[in-house]
């Protein structure tokens, strides 16, 4: 899988025919409820406050360099767009290489690495995100 930022580089060429770790093989998944710990839990309701700049939360949180450091990694789900930092649910969409990358050679369709805040996201419709699946 490709990581996401390959939007943004400026390739001309992308050779990966016939790789088999690029191969589209969907398998059906069991629905999964999410169980948050409370780190996590927290952590998004602190990232939530921080859209708003008059949260007395986000105030406390500026002054705590510690705190501050902990939700600079955070993330957005390509969904919904909430922020996560530690629990996300490794996913891929499937584009067109030549058309999305604007690229010289068919390199045919390639799997894009994406990442999804929960299960709840995952299976609400209208999207083309796959779960991956790693062999055990």
């Amino acid at each position: 899988m490709f990581p996401e930022g390959i939007y943004h580089c400026s390739l001309t060429e992308l050779h990966c025919d016939e790789n088999p770790l690029l191969e589209h093989l969907p398998v059906l998944s069991q629905n999964v409820n999410d169980v948050f710990y409370l780190k996590e839990m927290c952590a998004r309701m602190i990232l939530r406050s921080f859209k708003d700049r008059n949260s007395p939360l986000r105030k406390q949180c500026m002054v705590r360099p510690d705190i501050v450091n902990l939700l600079k990694d955070a993330r957005k789900c390509v969904l919904c767009e909430q922020s996560y930092l530690f629990s996300w649910l490794e996913c891929v969409h499937f584009v067109d290489a030549k058309n999305v990358l604007k690229l010289s050679n068919r390199a045919g369709t390639i799997p894009i690495r994406a990442c999804l805040c929960s299960y709840e996201c995952f299976y609400s419709e209208n999207h083309n995100y796959f779960a991956v699946s790693y062999p055990s």
